[in-house]
């Protein structure tokens, strides 16, 4: 592996998210993984298997580095394992506590009881890549991708010339100054968080009405599949939260995050490989499930029509020199002060390979992710063992917890009766 390896345009994006939730007090954009297993693991073995490959991948101990040329600087720092006693609220808690990312902290495990709690900076890696890489902390036999000149390498930043590139991130540009003619206003905006506490609330639908919805997303959506119906539920969903709200929004602005791999690629590993397709909806267009189909499809037709699947990175990778603060303001100077109305993720089916963990069945599997405020609120779906679940994240004081109850519930139920 490289010594030092560049910043990609989606580093950038990420490190400006963790910039921006740390300036604000809370924990950063790192995500997490919760794993509920049948029988506890043993710690030691843990730290052993995490300490060779950390020796095999040095990027899993590095620190980001700003300045002329972004980069990832390994520092070999050793990744923490704690254990801890299960107690009230303690899985909050964890999801609340910072990794040090600027000294190299970017992993982190937790074993409380029966679960293990996997944590990661999102800037090291995106989702599907940190669920294959818990497999392979778990399994030794699940094969570790070969490295090579591709191993760490970055879509859409580099293909083309200068001219080509800088045309394609100007059309961003373009395309984002048309979201003024009916600014955003989100949740978090609305109502300023009470702490710096992010809480996190799971969904499992019973395999039943999991074969109900994806029905649902099937006739509705049909090859656009479900990541397309379950936005437009979500969409649906805030539009109602925000109409009982003092202020209703004169438009949402989603961010759908897209994978750049190759299909059935896991390589590069520990590299973010998504772009965001930033969108906006009217009001009238996510007032019914069927509009809000209708409005993701053709946005979706026109931004794959454009070519404007990498621009976002693109523009980012543009921008990777400037200092975060200022970087961020300019992310967010289109939609004046807003970043989003709310963070939407779905990461489909967990990876095959991640079946058992140190010889453990994984009986429970949940993705817990950060959301910045403004918007302060965020959805993530997965899907485990054909069982779908979404994961409800909000800032304490967005939403209360009647409230969140409320949304999740109302969710389960249109993705079952849109």
């Amino acid at each position: 592996m490289k010594a030092r390896l560049p910043h990609n345009g989606c580093d950038t994006l990420m490190l400006g998210f963790d910039y921006e939730l740390r300036r604000r007090g809370f924990a950063g954009n790192s995500c997490q993984i919760v794993l509920g297993l049948k029988t506890a693991v043993a710690a030691s073995l843990l730290e052993q298997r995490i300490a060779d490959l950390v020796r095999l991948h040095p990027i899993l101990a590095s620190k980001p580095l700003r300045g002329f040329r972004p980069r990832w600087e390994p520092t070999g720092k050793k990744v923490q394992v704690r254990i801890h006693a299960n107690a009230p609220n303690l899985m909050q808690s964890l999801f609340n506590e910072r990794l040090d990312i600027h000294q190299g902290e970017l992993i982190r495990f937790d074993l409380v009881g029966q679960s293990l709690v996997f944590t990661w900076a999102h800037a090291l890696m995106d989702a599907k890549s940190a669920e294959y890489f818990l497999a392979m902390v778990g399994d030794v036999n699940v094969p570790v991708p070969e490295t090579g000149k591709d191993w760490y390498a970055e879509r859409g930043t580099r293909a083309g010339s200068l001219r080509a590139r800088g045309k394609q991130a100007w059309l961003e540009l373009h395309r984002l100054e048309k979201f003024k003619t009916a600014l955003p206003v989100s949740l978090g905006t609305l109502r300023p968080p009470k702490s710096p506490t992010l809480i996190y609330k799971v969904v499992a639908l019973s395999r039943e009405d999991t074969v109900c919805a994806r029905a649902n997303a099937s006739r509705l959506c049909g090859f656009l599949g479900d990541t397309s119906f379950h936005l437009a539920v979500t969409l649906v969903e805030l539009h109602e939260l925000q109409s009982r709200t003092e202020r209703p929004s004169a438009s949402y602005v989603v961010p759908i995050p897209v994978s750049l791999r190759p299909k059935g690629s896991r390589a590069p590993l520990f590299s973010n490989q998504v772009t965001m397709m930033l969108h906006q909806f009217l009001p009238a267009e996510v007032s019914t499930v069927e509009r809000a189909v209708a409005a993701v499809k053709t946005q979706q037709n026109d931004f794959f029509r454009d070519n404007q699947i990498d621009a976002g990175i693109t523009l980012a990778h543009f921008f990777r020199r400037l200092p975060m603060w200022f970087y961020m303001r300019m992310i967010k100077h289109e939609l004046r002060g807003e970043i989003c109305s709310l963070f939407f993720g779905d990461t489909a089916a967990v990876d095959s390979a991640l079946r058992h963990f140190m010889g453990a069945a994984i009986e429970t599997f949940a993705h817990v992710p950060a959301v910045t405020l403004p918007p302060g609120i965020g959805v993530v779906f997965h899907r485990v063992r054909e069982q779908l679940q979404f994961t409800l994240v909000y800032a304490e004081g967005v939403l209360t917890s009647a409230e969140a109850d409320t949304f999740s519930n109302r969710l389960r139920d249109r993705l079952l009766n849109p």
